[in-house]
């Protein structure tokens, strides 16, 4: 299984409208999941399409994320049904505590 970096940050911002404004700013989207605790991210758009189209869903990202670094496996992709376009992304972490991952 191939291991990615790529950078994520926080999203505050929850909502169709919001989700628009977010993918015209070639982002999309994602959860980062563990138990109980969830953390809602965002990704570049055209970094998560590359390593989907090139590799697939069977990947591991190094997620860069508040400056530590999260291995996570892809537990879904979902896209629009006509054009294929990524909505959402989530992530579920290796790692056991993703506060506290270097």
């Amino acid at each position: 299984m191939e291991l990615f970096d790529v950078e994520a940050r926080e999203r505050d911002m929850i909502g169709t409208s919001e989700v628009r404004k977010i993918k015209r700013e070639g982002l999309v989207p994602g959860i980062l999941y563990q138990g109980d605790e969830s953390k809602p991210i965002l990704f570049k758009e055209e970094e998560i399409r590359n390593i989907l189209n090139k590799h697939g869903r069977d990947v591991i990202l190094n997620v860069n994320y508040n400056g530590k670094k999260i291995k996570s496996k892809i537990q879904e992709v979902q896209r629009k049904p006509i054009n294929d376009e990524i909505i959402h992304l989530d992530l579920m972490p290796l790692d056991k505590d993703i506060t506290n991952t270097h």
